[in-house]
């Protein structure tokens, strides 16, 4: 049942991408959609590349409420780089990372789980 609460999210969040409206999409410094920088922070705090197996981590960070789609996101920007900074695995401030346009997680750079990205072919069925 959650899988399929993830992948109907998952779905929203795709068909209706312009939730907060092409303006703040816009003026927002963080490329990407809220839902891949959320399964991108839940599959680094989980240290797996498996959406499924980081579905009920999705599944709460879904039920969090922003006051618009560029906070989201650099909430969860934010939350992985302080993780990565903190283990050491980044240097630097996690201000620092969060200012960094080329930090980005695999989904988010893939622009979806599996989706295609820089350097892969579209998904085609």
């Amino acid at each position: 049942m959650r899988t399929i609460r993830c992948a109907f999210w998952i779905f929203l969040s795709v068909w209706n991408a312009s939730a907060f409206g092409a303006d703040a999409r816009r003026d927002c410094a963080i490329e990407g959609e809220v839902m891949h920088w959320i399964a991108d922070y839940c599959m680094l705090s989980l240290q797996t590349d498996d959406e499924i197996a980081a579905s009920d981590c999705i599944n709460k960070a879904l039920d969090r409420s922003f006051d618009n789609e560029c906070l989201a996101k650099r909430h969860f920007k934010g939350a992985m780089c302080e993780m990565l900074v903190v283990n050491g695995t980044r240097t630097g401030s996690t201000r620092q990372c969060v200012d960094d346009s080329t930090f980005q997680g695999k989904t988010v750079r893939n622009k979806g789980v599996g989706g295609s990205g820089p350097g892969k072919p579209p998904v085609t069925r």
